[in-house]
């Protein structure tokens, strides 16, 4: 399970914020720690809404707080994207369009992959075309 810090530190790598020790908690990064939960919250709330989840919101309170109830893949290979457009909104638009136009691609392609599969099984009507074979017509 992910921890809000996780998220925080792939964000500040993204940004360039790390110091020269590769620390993502420096002085320039203190505006942001605090308004990261928060960011946080907001991409989980809405995570939950769109995998259909009713109740049982944890929020984060501070960055060490785990992320409950979303998966790791979606913790560290999207929200993170997400995270640095808002910390960056008003400081620097271009690359925060640019975090935020990733953040979407990978939310969208995260959660049609996600649909797809609870779909079941799709019913073969050619009789193993894709084997070479061919079945009556």
């Amino acid at each position: 399970m992910k921890t809000a810090e996780d998220i925080f530190s792939a964000a500040m790598g993204l940004m360039d914020e790390l110091d020269g020790e590769g620390n993502p908690r420096n002085a320039d990064t203190a505006e942001y720690e605090r308004r990261a939960a928060g960011i946080v919250n907001m991409m989980i709330a809405e995570y939950r809404i769109l995998d259909g989840q009713n109740g049982g919101f944890v929020p984060v309170e501070a960055l060490g707080d785990p992320v409950l109830k979303i998966p790791d893949t979606y913790a560290l290979g999207v929200m993170h994207y997400g995270l640095a457009a808002n910390l960056l909104a008003d400081e620097n638009p271009a690359a925060a369009g640019f975090y935020e136009q990733r953040y979407e691609e990978l939310r969208n392609i995260y959660f049609s992959r996600r649909m797809a599969d609870g779909e079941g099984k799709v019913e073969d009507l050619y009789g193993g075309v894709e084997f070479g074979k061919f079945g009556r017509w």
